[in-house]
């Protein structure tokens, strides 16, 4: 395994299957923490040209200029993954096999879930870095997902997640000044 010395920042991406505190479990077997960004080739085009370029030097550097298929590298094109949320976007999975360093807004580090704003669709920045897989596992070009932040709401991709906005709509504020109605009901 060899790392490259290069950190990749990337600016609002969207987010899927956000594993950032507690390692998934996969066919029963312990994952890595992680997720997958998603990169619209338009918005995004810097931070994929940027990728590309370090996978370039990689490939150059560790496998003698000798091309990986497309499956053994960490970016790919979304319709090679078959998920229509990826349709016309490019895709990185992006793992660490500890818990990558969540921050807030404040760029305070967020050290549990609940805290945590991130959820499967919203946008995010984060910082990966590289690096080549050479192994009984085979070659590879893997991402480490060094770092991430909530960078703003997106539509979710599971169907699950509600802002507090969204969900404190048509509540009333009910402090204490506000419950005089208990003792007129009685």
């Amino acid at each position: 395994m060899s790392k490259s010395n290069e950190f990749i920042f990337i600016k609002n991406a969207r987010v899927s299957f956000p594993h950032l505190f507690t390692k998934p479990i996969i066919n029963g077997n312990e994952g890595k923490c992680g997720c997958t960004l998603m990169l619209d080739p338009e918005t995004n085009a810097t931070h994929i040209k940027a990728i590309q370029q370090e996978i370039d030097a990689i490939t150059q550097d560790k496998f003698k200029g000798r091309k990986l298929p497309s499956d053994k590298i960490c970016l790919r094109d979304g319709e090679d993954k078959g998920r229509p949320e990826y349709e016309g976007l490019m895709v990185i999975s992006a793992n660490s096999k500890d818990r990558p360093f969540v921050l807030g807004n404040n760029r305070k580090q967020i050290t549990s879930e609940e805290e945590c704003d991130i959820y499967s669709g919203c946008y995010v920045n984060a910082k990966i870095r590289l690096w080549a897989q050479n192994n009984n596992y085979g070659k590879r070009i893997n991402a480490e997902l060094i770092a991430i932040q909530f960078a703003g709401d997106g539509e979710s991709l599971d169907g699950s997640y509600v802002s507090a906005d969204v969900a404190a709509e048509g509540f009333e504020d009910t402090s204490e000044d506000d419950l005089d109605f208990l003792s007129q009901a009685s």
